[in-house]
This record gives C-alpha cells, sequence and structure tokens, in this order.
C-alpha cells in the first residue's frame, strides 16, 4: 500500500470491501477524502475512494470480449455490455 503519509508495504487485496478496511484500521482514513497514493492527481474529495484505488492504483481492466475495448471498471464493462454493436450482433 502506497498510501503517502504512512506507506505501510502490505498488500491488499484488489476489491472494494478489503481496501476500505485497510485504509481504516491502518491508516485511519474514512470516507469522503482526498486520495493520498502516491502521485495520485486527483484533487477532489471521493466518496468512492475505494473504487477510485481500485481502477487508478490497481489498474484493474476488464476487456470486452466481443469488441475488445477496454474498460477500469467492472459496472462500466455491464453498461458498456448492453449497447456493445459485435455483443448484439451475435444475438440477433
Amino acid at each position: 500500500c502506497d498510501w503517502t503519509d504512512q506507506p505501510c508495504g502490505l498488500f491488499v487485496e484488489v476489491d472494494k470491501i478489503r481496501i476500505e478496511d485497510h485504509l481504516w484500521c491502518w491508516h485511519g482514513v474514512k470516507k469522503r477524502t482526498l486520495c493520498q497514493f502516491k502521485d495520485c492527481s486527483d484533487v477532489e474529495v471521493m466518496i468512492y475512494l475505494s473504487r477510485h484505488i481500485k481502477s487508478i492504483h490497481f489498474e484493474v481492466d476488464y476487456q470486452c470480449p466481443y469488441c475488445k475495448r477496454m474498460l477500469s471498471r467492472a459496472d462500466s464493462m455491464g453498461r458498456h455490455q448492453k449497447v456493445c454493436k459485435p455483443l448484439l450482433a451475435s444475438r440477433a
């Protein structure tokens, strides 16, 4: 973990709940805070900090198997697949 006020060096599972638990237990971070990961350029207070950390700092990507588009979050993939033209064509 590269939280800048006190990097702990611990491995954190790429899961929103585990990220939230880690930040709260080890760094005292509550919801609605600025991201303090090393070299983070986002300056807004984040309601969904764990989602931001998972998609930006842990670089988890999802690729559509139909059109090969890369998306950063699973919920984005779900929305994308509702309008993905190759997927819709395969169902026709």
